[in-house]
């Protein structure tokens, strides 16, 4: 476990954040925790689990809040999964580097028209637990190939595009239990190609 502040990020709201955040991740650090504050960024933290193995995200208990002040999501989860959900068709590597990375017990809150909270990209098991995702365009944006995505006790609330967007997908046993998805102008949930 490694805290943010341990590359230099504040989370006092107004310095920029993005490159200790993003340092830390590229360091694959496993799991990045981020203590009691607001987390400015200004271009999507990617984690890309081929280079940095297996990660995960959580605030201390729902008391962090990532400002995203850019167009995108302010988290990415980028994975190299192309082929079936059956288990014979799954590299070696996927299971060692790429398996459940998790977001939990944390706000990310909009503040840019085109900021939307997690993006998911070819994943095998994607956690989302306990997070908040308002005022923003999509709370949460699948597409591709993504296998076993678990969604639950979360809240989303208050944005103006799709709650929850399964666009262009191939997925496989997406399960999405136990969350309020409200006020999101174009759908809760929402399938599209």
């Amino acid at each position: 476990m490694t805290q943010a502040g341990d590359f230099g990020a504040t989370g006092d709201g107004q310095t920029d954040d993005t490159d200790a955040l993003q340092h830390a991740i590229d360091e694959g650090v496993g799991e990045l925790v981020l203590p009691r504050g607001d987390y400015r960024i200004t271009r999507p933290l990617t984690v890309n689990l081929a280079q940095c193995g297996r990660t995960s995200i959580r605030g201390e208990s729902g008391t962090c809040r990532i400002l995203m002040q850019a167009p995108g999501p302010a988290i990415l989860l980028k994975g190299t999964h192309s082929t079936t959900a059956d288990p014979n068709s799954f590299r070696p590597e996927e299971w060692t580097h790429e398996r459940m990375p998790q977001v939990r017990d944390l706000e990310i809150l909009g503040q840019h028209p085109e900021a939307d909270g997690i993006r998911i990209e070819g994943v095998v098991q994607p956690t989302i637990n306990g997070v908040l995702l308002r005022q923003l365009r999509h709370g949460i944006h699948i597409t591709g190939r993504a296998r076993n995505v678990l969604i639950s006790n979360c809240h989303i609330y208050h944005n103006t595009g799709v709650g929850i967007f399964l666009d262009a997908v191939n997925l496989h046993q997406t399960i999405i239990s136990d969350s309020h998805i409200s006020y999101c102008r174009l759908g809760g949930i929402r399938i599209e190609k």
